[in-house]
């Protein structure tokens, strides 16, 4: 099933252009008044690995992060299912490549990072290479049935697979929106090699497709990035903890994107939804070791209180 949508150009406080659903209220706002999308996370990887060899993006929507690893990274993978979505970050990608660092207003990277003051330096300019994919990922082949949120590309996401929902659980929708049927495989059917950095972001299916990249994860430790919101793996029959267990289980450390050390067990007392998950023994070096692990976070049970409230509103986002 397809459906008619309308693109808008929008450029945002550096200068980069991204087309975007007219309709999507969402993006407009990210974009046009703010620097690169989800910054905080961007800087994180390229801090922690500034010469990425391979970077995968799963989940690439409209090719905004994708954009930004071909900055520093040699070799770039992004997948994303939806095929209207598909062909914006195709065009995205096609002016983003068009763009020298003298048509940016500025590099935003800010003063303190190793980034900023030139140890790897900071051009803007997509000089990696850049493949896409218009399949879904998962822990088996097969397809599954995406919704279309015309108003908030970023929320695309899985309807129906094999896996029901909780006891006692139900999707909340006050409109139907369009679905389509897209083609899924496991990230590690594709053999790619020298994989420094995976980011996940599948609105709650990260850990099918975290499975079915086991061989990938396990036999080259790359830095993986996931967006992790309570509730939401539950969905489709998992939890955060079980995530939490699998990377632990396998020599995992996991921290926020400020470095903050999260510890073993899992709890939503932050408003940042991504986890950074680094293996042991990239600890070793000596660079990584200054900036990859900060501190453990410890909080009293009236800041998790405060805090659960801010979260609550992310976490009860209509499905």
């Amino acid at each position: 099933m397809s459906y008619n949508y309308t693109e808008q150009l929008v450029t945002n406080s550096i200068g980069r252009e991204y087309w975007i659903y007219k309709e999507d209220a969402f993006y407009q706002q990210r974009i046009a008044n703010a620097g690169p999308y989800q910054k905080q996370n961007l800087l994180r990887l390229r801090e922690l690995k500034p010469n990425a060899r391979t970077v995968i993006d799963v989940g690439m929507n409209i090719g905004m992060n994708t954009i930004e690893y071909a900055t520093w990274a040699k070799d770039v993978h992004g997948f994303e299912p939806t095929p209207q979505t598909y062909d914006m970050a195709l065009k995205n990608i096609v002016l983003a490549k068009a763009q020298k660092d003298s048509n940016m207003i500025k590099p935003w990277y800010p003063n303190g990072s190793a980034v900023f003051n030139g140890k790897f330096g900071a051009s803007l300019e997509v000089t990696g290479n850049i493949s896409t994919y218009k399949y879904g990922l998962g822990d088996k082949p097969g397809q599954f049935e995406i919704l279309i949120k015309k108003d908030n590309a970023g929320h695309n996401h899985i309807e129906n697979i094999d896996v029901p929902l909780p006891s006692g659980k139900q999707r909340r929708r006050t409109v139907q929106p369009p679905k389509q049927i897209v083609e899924v495989k496991t990230l590690d059917s594709y053999n790619f090699e020298n994989v420094d950095i995976i980011k996940i972001d599948t609105e709650g299916y990260e850990f099918p497709v975290v499975m079915g990249a086991e061989n990938t994860i396990v036999t080259q430790r790359p830095i993986v990035q996931l967006e992790m919101v309570d509730g939401q793996p539950e969905r489709f029959g998992f939890s955060c903890q079980q995530i939490y267990d699998w990377f632990l289980s396998r020599d995992f450390v996991i921290t926020l994107s400020d470095g903050t050390d999260v510890g073993t067990k899992w709890n939503h007392y932050t408003k940042k939804m991504e986890r950074f998950f680094i293996h042991k023994s990239l600890l070793q070096d000596e660079y990584l070791k200054e900036v990859a692990v900060k501190e453990t976070k410890t909080i009293t049970s009236a800041e998790e209180k405060k805090l659960k409230e801010q979260v609550e509103p992310i976490k009860m986002m209509p499905v």
